[in-house]
């Protein structure tokens, strides 16, 4: 029995999905071309209005958390949501807002796909056509690698070049995990296959 889709993803593995920098992604919802959202605790909006659940938020105001240049804000507050309407509303209770980090961010799966849809970002931009994969393979001498490694390394370079050394390699492991998945979820490598791949790299990085 397969499981439900997931309802949504971190800004940080819509990052790698896509194979850009959250920065981009804050840019692009600034221009309102994506929604992001944040998990909202019980709070007041107005004289008695109460909001909670997943609330989409106003992308200049997350914009601390993901400096370009300089070091990022450990954490925002959030003082305005969307409510059940599509307004925005006020946080009135507690008066400081919502604190929220950078893994807070959250972008809802509907509007993920939604995004994949309207801009061709796979077949346009990071993932070749399967039919053209296919023919380069039974036009090539000898027998293709089962999986992209050489675009793996890439985008494991461009990873740590834009984002640094994660804390701990199990970090890594899974958001390159989450990178394949966006390629091909079908024809995806396990996690062990992966983790192997990245330990000598691991192993180097740590060496500094």
């Amino acid at each position: 029995m397969s499981l439900p889709p997931r309802s949504f993803y971190s800004l940080a593995e819509v990052a790698v999905r896509w194979s850009v920098t959250p920065f981009d992604v804050i840019g692009w919802s600034t221009d309102g071309l994506l929604a992001l959202s944040i998990a909202l605790p019980p709070v007041k909006a107005g004289p008695s209005e109460m909001l909670s659940g997943l609330a989409d938020v106003e992308a200049p105001h997350l914009l601390p958390l993901f400096r370009r240049d300089g070091t990022p804000s450990p954490t925002v507050a959030i003082r305005r949501v969307k409510g059940g309407d599509n307004e925005f509303r006020w946080i009135t209770e507690p008066a400081e807002g919502v604190t929220i980090t950078a893994a807070d961010v959250l972008v809802r799966r509907a509007e993920v796909e939604r995004f994949e849809r309207q801009y061709g970002f796979f077949n346009r931009l990071h993932v070749p056509n399967r039919e053209a994969i296919e023919t380069r393979r039974r036009a090539g001498p000898g027998v293709p690698p089962r999986h992209d490694w050489d675009a793996f390394y890439a985008a494991l370079t461009r990873r740590i070049h834009e984002h640094g050394v994660p804390e701990t390699q199990a970090e890594l492991v899974r958001e390159m995990v989450a990178w394949f998945e966006a390629r091909d979820l079908e024809h995806a490598p396990d996690e062990s296959t992966i983790r192997k791949k990245i330990t000598p790299v691991w192993r180097e990085l740590s060496r500094a």
